[in-house]
């Protein structure tokens, strides 16, 4: 085994590990187990299986508490869309842990370290290694860290809550400051008023929005400043 990988992996976790047997089962492949005949119990599915229930576990917790107006259904609907194999891939590919695992030469050749199934079962059961060595807190915030923007992403494109609600979660999770509203005009009739808004962050305007009434208009503005904050920080990425 090529112990550099571990380093590699260390290196792209940022986190370095007591125990480097956990990480090494966290990268071994069934296949390379096969080959190398070692055991089935130092590949990484028993790993996984843990990682998968402390994944589980945070994005529950997180989005349980951060939004309390969800039902159980929406809750479910957004972890669903959080914790599975293509998001799961996803992270493995930015953090760059399909070039750090143990593969057999059969799935090496068949493209093995860009698989979805596999880089998603990598992902899971790192988190597993992470867990045993390091514990819950380190963990969860090795999770929350890659997490947070997705998670209202997700919440956001389904409008599973308001979009003013939304944006606060957005804005104080992001600058740490709640999002200022402000009716600029209003026209028309008295008995047929359109309000105008403007939404601002720390004094920069983010979104503009009209209604029938102010409540409607800054619903309106906070789904402008969502559209255009989301996309912005798809840019970044």
């Amino acid at each position: 085994m090529n112990p550099r990988r571990i380093e590699k992996a260390e290196e792209y976790l940022g986190i370095s590990f007591e125990n480097r047997e956990l990480l090494r089962k966290a990268l071994t492949h069934s296949s390379f187990a096969h080959e190398a005949g070692i055991g089935e119990k130092d590949v990484y599915e028993r790993l996984e299986f843990l990682g998968d229930a402390v994944l589980s576990f945070v994005i529950t917790d997180f989005i349980f508490h951060r939004f309390p107006k969800l039902d159980e259904g929406d809750l479910a609907k957004v972890r669903a869309n959080l914790v599975n194999a293509q998001v799961l891939a996803d992270f493995a590919q930015q953090i760059g842990l399909g070039e750090c695992l143990y593969l057999g030469k059969g799935a090496e050749l068949t493209g093995g370290r860009e698989k979805t199934s596999i880089l998603g079962d990598c992902f899971e059961a790192v988190l597993g290694a992470i867990y045993l060595d390091k514990g819950i807190d380190t963990t969860k915030e090795f999770i929350l860290r890659r997490y947070r923007d997705l998670v209202l992403e997700v919440v956001t494109a389904d409008r599973l809550s308001d979009d003013k609600t939304a944006l606060q979660e957005y804005s104080v999770s992001k600058y740490g400051v709640m999002p200022e509203y402000r009716i600029v005009r209003e026209d028309g009739p008295v008995h047929k008023r359109t309000f105008h808004a403007e939404v601002s962050i720390l004094g920069e305007i983010h979104g503009r929005g009209e209604g029938g009434s102010k409540k409607k208009a800054e619903l309106s503005a906070a789904q402008k400043a969502l559209e255009s904050l989301v996309k912005k920080d798809k840019r970044k990425t």
